[in-house]
């Protein structure tokens, strides 16, 4: 039932109509040059707020620059580039001191960007499994580098409308037990033959680091979730065999609709501190986090293995070197 309805979500309920004026307010969606990145950017402007197109390559963020204006010439608000590559975590720092120079708040983080079944063995320029490298590793070390502005922009935002939105994806289908493959002996997720499993797993890593931001920085008022964006037609499955790109293809939907999974993390009012951490589903409703994850983020006191704290602590050790 949880995946079906993942499948075949209702409509969209909290879209661009029920959002106030952003005047002032600032966010950071990474991958945000093409497909849900770019829709959510779309929409966070069209309400006149600051948003910082972050993604690899500096002609693409201008060229979404351009777009996004020329859809919404009306707008208050003002897009700003911020050229990071999150497979290169020597590149994360710099990027993030160029943001925090210019600004004196950050109301969002939205993780967007990530990296689908590359080629087998394709590694990041650390030696890091491609998939977890970029889409865990990445997006951990930029939110690390940038929670404290956030938890101060909650002195003038209000507590509960800060927040870190990670990507995650249908958990139920094609994730290892606890959601991911770990080594014991070296504290680390192992590395696998199948790509997609890969991918899956660092789609759970993403959801066990929401979580486990929300309970470092929920007391401060931070709010943290993962969102499963749906299925979507983006250049996500560029990797992908020419058939089932196909298929997916016919069957999956504009990239807007993920947008609007992703808007419901950052701003629906439906999320507060008694569900910080939770699992936004297709096209913005809280969802069910799949019993086996569930026990993996918690700890052994509260009758878990502990697997969210301890990838959390990789991830940690991984990019210390780079904050």
């Amino acid at each position: 039932m949880a995946v079906r309805t993942q499948l075949f979500p209702p409509s969209p309920t909290f879209t661009e109509s029920s959002l106030p004026s952003l005047n002032s307010r600032v966010y950071i969606v990474t991958g945000a040059t093409s497909g849900v990145g770019l829709e959510l950017a779309k929409i966070l402007y069209s309400r006149s707020a600051i948003v910082y197109i972050a993604a690899r390559n500096y002609s693409k963020i201008t060229s979404a620059i351009k777009e996004v204006q020329s859809a919404f010439p009306d707008s208050t608000g003002r897009l700003e580039p911020l050229c990071v590559d999150l497979s290169d975590l020597a590149s994360i720092k710099p990027a993030a001191q160029r943001f925090l120079a210019k600004e004196p708040r950050l109301d969002g983080l939205v993780l967007n960007a990530g990296v689908m079944m590359p080629p087998e063995g394709s590694k990041t320029e650390l030696g890091h499994e491609l998939q977890m490298g970029t889409n865990c590793l990445g997006g951990y070390l930029l939110s690390r580098l940038l929670e404290e502005l956030l938890v101060r922009t909650t002195a003038v935002a209000g507590e509960g409308t800060v927040r870190f939105v990670w990507l995650a994806s249908t958990l139920q289908m094609g994730t290892p037990k606890g959601g991911l493959v770990w080594d014991e002996v070296k504290k680390e997720p192992k590395v696998v033959r199948d790509q997609m499993e890969n991918y899956m797993m660092s789609k759970a890593g993403n959801l066990l680091l929401a979580h486990e931001t929300s309970r470092r920085l929920g007391s401060q008022g931070i709010i943290s979730v993962a969102v499963n964006p749906g299925f979507l037609k983006t250049e996500l499955q560029r990797h992908m065999p020419g058939p089932v790109s196909f298929m997916m293809g016919l069957m999956f939907k504009a990239p807007k609709y993920g947008a609007y999974s992703e808007l419901f993390g950052l701003l629906s009012p439906d999320i507060t501190a008694d569900n910080n951490g939770a699992l936004i589903y297709p096209w913005g409703r809280i969802g069910c986090i799949p019993d086996d994850i569930k026990v993996s983020l918690k700890n052994g006191q509260e009758g878990g293995t502990g697997l969210s704290k301890a990838f959390a602590d990789w991830c940690e050790r991984e990019t210390r070197q780079y904050m």
